[in-house]
């Protein structure tokens, strides 16, 4: 609920368990007044009024710590701001002893006004027009502001999705003038939170070692976290955990949270000042940043989703897991109900195609259980190797010499559907595309164009380019009964010379979206999977668009368990691919077991990347079984509510359940990274469970290994998981019994 106070100028944004607030002072200025949890037993309609916050002057009674609601360079130049721009000419006649020092980079906003509206989008929002699983209006403030001499408004927007205490802020700035605008630097929001607020958890890493969680002291000065990239990149992800020291644990405390719904070049710069206030801009990263308003030009900034936990790390994490599930991954209604069982060729044969080899692996994966067989690269155009091709997306005859739709046709008859590699941004300069338009990439006139993996970028700022990979994606699509692709890419940019100029970091990303958006128009049963080298592009604005996210092209279960928990500090499990692959990891070259690669494997969307004409009969009848064992965890792990109940950090173990949204199923998945002989780890009672329900607690093979109470569940946990030594794991799935 949205409620506004004409007495005492006040907005607060009511929520389930939170309220957001902020008042206009008598300078016409929006402060902000106080965001956290409600107190127990505190009315849900209860509003705060002000003012709420200390002000620190410095002897002339300069206020260094004014929380205005959006921060702009005007009415402060010593600290960080959200907004920074340049008027080309004075607005009024100069004053006696002016000079006229032009560029003018002042900007100072006050209240205009505001509307409460139910249809509000904020910028690069989703245009394919599938539904999500909730699809009901919420309502948004919009808070007019404007410049009182300068031609610029700004619009503050808030949508509230109350039930998960959520806030999705959002920006719109708009040049009411007739001349240009250069915006320098332009944020999403500016975040206040409580004095002291400054123990920050993200996540870091790079190319199979993505998601690697990490807690730190914010200091005193500028902490950010960020990307110079036209991806989501690896070094680390647009989101954010931030608690007071000390005050915040899994299941305890309160935790602040936030993740960017946008691919591009993005930072969230946290600023603790000396008096403990912590503020933050999160939104486009200011560096090579440009952005150009003509007269009468509006822009509509991407959105932060925001919120506040009084349940730790935990809450956070189901807050922003239910917020994707229900609002953000797109549910089209003759689309599966949960993530397929996946089979991927890649590291069975890599370049090695052929009709014969993959009608084989097909066959053997659907008596499997698989239910999706995606053929990975090297079908298409010159792509024998890494070296030539990428750009010519058309079946290769050298490699499918009757075409693609005789294993297409195969694949449906054994009942799965059929999915293809694609990396739409990519360009070999051995390929049709480049020799016909070399200029189509990324590059500087008459510098060098440096080539990674043997490729190029393409020019996604240039309208023809993203209009001629739509074309070729589309034919393909149209030609062929595909149901899925797995769209890669598979490096960073480096001369990003651009016909978009400086706002290619933006423009690329709106490239990718808008075919992604137009082909799921076109075909609406389309999946898409986002793969960028791994984990390179996942956050919540490729999330509204595709089914699932790669999220490392790390496959080693031991690594995975790492990547997995950071991942899961954000993300949803339904979106999260995980494969099973080989004894000896391909990428690390250490040895695991089967038991540890399906465990760890089954807490997301379960993928399959071994060469089947390598097993045994006895693996492939244990392949089988542990499938048909996840068909049945399936329901909880992907729609199911996450805990986090031992971490690798602590002792070793990372051991989480999920819990069906009736608690009447879960499922407890246990995995030992690493042990040392003696210990016998602490136990880790279950959570979110019906303490009156006893659960009948069984093994993939159908076994009872247990029965208790969710009392005593939540109490003491599952034993048996102790003394566990290293690379042991063991999924379980508990069902509640009238017994």
């Amino acid at each position: 609920m949205i409620h506004f106070d004409p007495a005492t100028r006040t907005f607060n944004l009511l929520l389930a368990a939170s309220v957001y607030a902020m008042r206009v002072d008598d300078e016409g200025r929006l402060l902000h007044l106080s965001w956290g949890p409600r107190p127990a037993g505190a009315p849900a309609d209860a509003p705060l009024t002000g003012p709420g916050f200390e002000i620190f002057t410095r002897h002339d009674e300069l206020p260094l710590t004014l929380r205005y609601e959006f921060s702009t360079f005007g009415d402060s130049a010593l600290q960080e701001v959200g907004l920074k721009a340049q008027f080309q000419s004075l607005p009024q006649q100069m004053a006696p002893g002016e000079a006229p020092h032009l560029p003018i980079r002042d900007v100072r906003l006050r209240y205009a006004g505001h509307e409460i509206v139910l249809d509000a989008e904020p910028g690069l929002a989703p245009t394919h027009g599938q539904p999500t699983a909730v699809a009901s209006p919420r309502e948004t403030l919009r808070l007019r502001l404007s410049d009182p001499v300068q031609p610029l408004e700004v619009t503050l927007c808030y949508r509230l999705t109350p039930e998960h205490d959520i806030i999705e802020r959002w920006v719109e700035v708009v040049n009411t003038g007739s001349e240009a605008i250069e915006v320098e630097t332009l944020a999403f929001a500016t975040l206040h939170f409580p004095n002291g607020t400054n123990e920050l958890t993200s996540v870091s890493g790079w190319w199979i070692r993505e998601f690697i969680a990490a807690r730190e002291r914010l200091p005193a000065g500028v902490r950010s976290i960020e990307q110079k990239t036209v991806q989501t990149g690896h070094y680390t992800n647009p989101f954010f955990l931030l608690n007071r020291p000390g005050q915040a644990w899994e299941e305890t405390g309160d935790v602040y949270f936030g993740a960017l719904a946008f691919s591009g070049a993005w930072r969230i710069a946290f600023e603790q000042l000396h008096t403990l206030d912590v503020r933050c801009q999160a939104g486009y990263n200011p560096f090579d940043f440009g952005l150009t308003l003509a007269a009468g030009e509006r822009h509509v900034t991407p959105a932060v989703v925001l919120g506040v936990s009084p349940e730790g790390w935990g809450g956070a994490s189901r807050r922003l897991h239910a917020f994707a599930l229900e609002r953000v991954l797109p549910m089209p209604s003759d689309g599966p109900a949960f993530r397929p069982v996946l089979y991927n060729s890649w590291e069975a044969t890599y370049f090695d195609l052929t009709l014969e080899g993959q009608t084989a692996l097909a066959r053997k994966a659907a008596a499997l259980g698989v239910e999706l067989f995606c053929v990975d690269d090297g079908w298409f155009g010159g792509r024998r190797d890494d070296h030539a091709g990428l750009g010519d997306w058309r079946v290769s005859p050298d490699v499918f010499p009757t075409g693609l739709d005789p294993l297409i046709d195969e694949v449906h008859r054994l009942g799965m559907q059929f999915g293809l590699w694609v990396e739409p941004e990519m360009v070999n300069p051995d390929s049709d595309l480049y020799r016909a338009h070399p200029d189509w990439v990324l590059h500087f006139a008459g510098r060098p164009r440096t080539e990674s993996r043997y490729q190029l970028l393409l020019d996604f700022g240039r309208p023809e380019v993203v209009g001629h990979i739509y074309t070729l994606l589309h034919d393909l699509l149209e030609r062929h009964a595909i149901d899925f692709i797995k769209w890669d890419m598979n490096r960073y940019a480096t001369e990003p010379g651009s016909v978009a100029g400086q706002a290619i970091w933006r423009q690329h990303t709106a490239g990718v979206y808008a075919v992604m958006d137009r082909l799921r128009r076109a075909f609406p049963h389309l999946q898409i999977e986002s793969c960028a080298s791994g984990g390179g592009r996942i956050d919540l604005g490729i999330l509204g668009r595709t089914d699932q996210v790669w999220t490392s092209d790390n496959t080693d279960a031991f690594d995975r368990i790492r990547i997995q928990e950071g991942y899961s500090l954000a993300y949803p499990a339904r979106a999260m691919e995980a494969w099973v692959t080989h004894p000896i990891s391909h990428q690390t070259g250490l040895p695991s077991p089967l038991s540890l690669r399906f465990d760890v494997a089954m807490r997301g969307g379960l993928g399959i990347g071994s060469n089947l004409n390598e097993l045994s009969e006895a693996e492939l009848a244990d392949y089988a079984s542990y499938i048909a064992f996840y068909k049945r965890l399936r329901p909880v792990v992907q729609g199911g509510r996450l805990y986090r109940l031992q971490r690798v950090e602590e002792y070793g173990a990372s051991v989480i359940a999920y819990v069906a949204p009736d608690r009447r199923t879960a499922v407890y998945s246990a995995a030992v990274a690493s042990y040392l002989q003696g210990w016998l780890r602490p136990p880790a009672p279950l959570r979110g469970l019906d303490p009156n329900a006893v659960y009948r607690v069984v093994d993939r093979h159908g076994v009872e290994v247990y029965r208790a109470s969710g009392f005593e569940l939540m109490m003491t946990g599952i034993p048996g998981d102790a003394a566990r030594g290293a690379s042991s794991s063991r999924t379980l799935l508990l069902e509640a019994t009238d017994q």
